[in-house]
């Protein structure tokens, strides 16, 4: 008998010490956990701090463009790719033989083409382009187009007539 009470109050004392273990492993893996997670919530509310400044996105030359039978244009040299058919549609014409494409400085596209009445600025975005603005140019519609950059905007002459004009993303200068 007394040897069966010392075995009873020796297993009480060790489970007492594994609950002890058990106990202060779990505070100790919580508390882990909680310290990862408020670091983590920390980084991520605290976002990227590398920013790079005065980027210059320009294309120094225009770039031409003869759309494909789906009406996709494919800029290799400055890897943009795009659908031109909702401008086209715009411009109230189903087709285009070239399609005219410089972007400026501060990262916008100029678009136009022979026959269009306007030049459509776009603005990226993830895996789109948005119109950030159309500049109406002639209500006869370009004759020849061609875009040129220039230190503080883009130059738009139509060849057909000589005239020129000076282009910022938002309008004309």
């Amino acid at each position: 008998m007394y040897n069966e009470t010392f075995f009873v109050v020796l297993n009480i004392n060790n489970i007492h010490k594994n609950n002890h273990k058990t106990n202060t492993m779990a505070k100790t893996n919580i508390t882990t956990l909680l310290i990862g997670v408020a670091l983590l919530l920390g980084t991520v509310a605290c976002g990227p701090s590398l920013v790079i400044q005065n980027v210059d996105y320009s294309q120094p030359v225009e770039s031409v463009l003869s759309p494909d039978n789906d009406n996709i244009v494919h800029d290799q040299r400055y890897a943009v790719k795009f659908n031109v058919s909702p401008v086209l549609n715009e411009e109230g014409t189903n087709s285009v033989d070239n399609v005219h494409l410089i972007r400026n400085d501060a990262g916008f596209y100029f678009v136009t083409a022979s026959g269009f009445q306007n030049v459509y600025v776009f603005e990226t975005a993830e895996s789109e382009l948005q119109l950030s603005s159309k500049i109406a140019i002639t209500t006869e519609g370009l004759g020849e187009p061609a875009f040129n950059q220039r230190q503080d905007h883009i130059e738009l002459i139509d060849m057909a007539t000589g005239d020129t004009y000076r282009l910022t993303q938002e309008g004309i200068q």
